[in-house]
């Protein structure tokens, strides 16, 4: 990292702060502990379409854009109220895939950047208010597809992505605020990365960690390579350079609450032979101690690129595999795995390239994706309910 940036002791006393900001386990009290008692449905999106992205606002899950059957993009948006188990339909300004989603705040959503159809990454973010149920637009300073989102509460930061220029991958990181005005920077990273970005709501932090770097940017042939940089994001505006990722590799997932960041899955090319080898290795972070535990756990099976999501005090790890269809779930108080050798909750259909939000922390959706090993694109949508009400 950045000789200017921040030692441990001032990570320290940010994550302390931010800790101490809201008390844990606010989020929790609606959600069914027994795993074995989530209740699970089916519905369909209005159109089958894979790479699409998911945020959730309210009462809210928004399913944008992704690419359809046939290679071109969608501008479609399809709504889900969990209040009144009905969906809508709505559109984004500009069909496009590759975007970022996320939230500030309970009032808006964020679709930000992604692809258009001549493959240009764009600055356009298209903004939901779930209170007035309309749309609205903002620009980010510099284009890019793919950003991750990184939800602090009072504000959200929109980190990296592809940049379609010769560094590839971008450092720029611009913050969202309630008011939806917009305060760019960069890291300050010596590699520009495409991390995972892993929020924490209830203490307004956030890491940007993992993925894969581009040891050669600006130059005419990248050098990409996984990434053990990473970043501490906390409200409104701060960034400070975080521990080293102790074990880099592409294609991981994960999520964070209670101030535990958990990073679950991926692979690593065997030397030689360029053999993809996927891992079941867990790294946990946690914000008490700014430290990444030197006790990696396992999923239950290799998972590449699996979606994770927080339901409850609950980090559930689902997809990413052909072997399984249960979900690897980690109870975040006991630092644990549950068993989960009843195979429920499990997926009931696999796929790739796929979307999952949880709506007020209790509601587990996954929408769309590619199915029959990416031969087709599917509109099915599994909900998994653990809301007591």
């Amino acid at each position: 990292m950045n000789k200017s940036a921040l030692n441990t002791a001032s990570i320290a006393r940010l994550l302390l702060l931010l800790l101490m900001a809201v008390p844990f386990g606010l989020a929790t009290s609606n959600v069914i502990d027994n795993i074995n008692d989530w209740r699970f449905s089916g519905a369909m999106l209005s159109v089958a379409r894979a790479s699409i992205a998911a945020a959730n606002v309210g009462h809210l899950a928004l399913f944008a854009g992704g690419r359809l059957q046939n290679g071109t993009y969608t501008d479609v948006v399809d709504i889900y109220n969990r209040k009144t188990k009905k969906w809508t339909t709505s559109h984004l300004s500009k069909a496009r895939s590759e975007i970022g989603a996320g939230s500030v705040g309970s009032r808006y959503a964020l679709f930000a950047g992604g692809f258009d159809s001549m493959f240009r990454p764009m600055s356009l973010v298209d903004v939901y208010d779930a209170e007035t149920e309309k749309w609205t637009s903002i620009h980010l300073k510099t284009p890019r597809a793919s950003p991750r989102l990184i939800s602090l509460g009072s504000s959200t930061a929109v980190v990296g992505g592809l940049s379609g220029d010769l560094q590839y991958l971008s450092n720029a990181v611009d913050f969202v605020d309630s008011k939806l005005s917009v305060f760019s920077t960069s890291l300050q990273s010596p590699y520009p990365q495409l991390g995972l970005a892993l929020s924490d709501v209830s203490s307004e932090t956030g890491l940007y960690t993992s993925g894969y770097q581009n040891n050669r940017p600006g130059e005419r042939f990248n050098d990409f390579e996984p990434s053990n940089q990473t970043v501490v994001f906390g409200a409104p505006t701060n960034l400070v350079a975080g521990p080293i990722f102790p074990y880099p590799r592409w294609g991981a997932g994960g999520a964070a609450t209670n101030g535990v960041f958990v990073v679950g899955g991926g692979h690593l090319f065997a030397n030689g032979t360029g053999e993809s080898l996927l891992t079941d290795r867990v790294d946990i972070f946690h914000a008490s101690s700014q430290q990444w535990s030197s006790q990696p756990l396992k999923l239950s099976v290799p998972r590449d690129y699996p979606l994770v999501q927080v339901v409850g005090d609950y980090i559930v790890f689902l997809s990413g595999t052909d072997k399984s269809k249960d979900l690897d779930i980690f109870d975040t108080q006991a630092c644990r795995f549950v068993s989960n050798d009843r195979h429920a909750p499990a997926l009931y259909t696999l796929r790739s390239d796929a979307a999952a939000t949880t709506i007020d922390g209790c509601l587990l959706m996954v929408a769309g994706g590619s199915v029959y090993q990416g031969r087709n694109t599917t509109a099915s949508v599994e909900m998994f309910d653990a809301c007591h009400v």
